[in-house]
């Protein structure tokens, strides 16, 4: 009987906090990127240019959950040698809350950028594959037709504040078009983008 309680305990400890939390909660916060590629195939290392804030784009983290469903956006902004770039992701994943402790979350989506001249002027949107997108664009063609990228999230949960990391990194080559599902794996070869977020849940 004892050994029976045990495990019922254990396992009460280790689902998800998310199925006694609330349906609902939304969360915004500021984010900062790192511009460098980072590998973590072989392990995370160091580099010279983390410490510089210049070598960093800042921006907005927004995430809307829906049990373990999650919708997240980050939108960064940098500067282009003639210019300004703001530049986003949107992904649908999922989120869970261990032990009450910690969220992680998974989620996958196109890019998109747009990059302004230096008065702000002028704007020009670009697809997740880089190429202009304009009044004349289908763009159920272009999200289709977009290549997948993975957004990771590991966050501490103080009350309600979350304090964490992320990890953006592109897909092999996986789009919706092709369905090209050996090409779904993230493309740890070329690396990726380590950044960190503080948000606030709101409700």
């Amino acid at each position: 009987m004892k050994k029976t309680m045990m495990v019922l305990a254990m396992v009460l400890l280790l689902v998800p906090a998310g199925l006694f939390a609330g349906i609902f909660d939304l969360s915004v916060g500021a984010t900062a990127q790192y511009n460098g590629s980072v590998s973590v195939e072989e392990g995370f290392e160091w580099q010279d240019g983390m410490s510089d804030p210049e070598n960093y784009a800042y921006g907005a983290d927004l995430r809307m959950r829906v049990l373990f469903a999650e919708v997240g956006v980050a939108g960064l902004y940098s500067t282009l040698d003639a210019g300004h770039k703001i530049e986003g992701i949107v992904t649908g994943g999922v989120s869970l809350d261990l032990l009450g402790l910690v969220r992680v979350g998974l989620g996958m989506g196109p890019r998109l950028s747009v990059e302004f001249d230096e008065d702000w002027g002028n704007a020009t949107v670009y697809g997740a594959d880089g190429l202009p997108i304009d009044e004349d664009t289908d763009f159920e063609a272009a999200f289709m037709n977009a290549t997948m990228t993975y957004r990771a999230t590991a966050d501490l949960k103080l009350g309600s504040l979350l304090f964490g990391i992320n990890y953006t990194i592109d897909s092999d080559g996986f789009t919706f078009e092709e369905g090209n599902y050996d090409k779904m794996l993230p493309n740890f070869e070329n690396g990726g983008s380590l950044g960190a977020s503080v948000l606030i849940t709101l409700f």
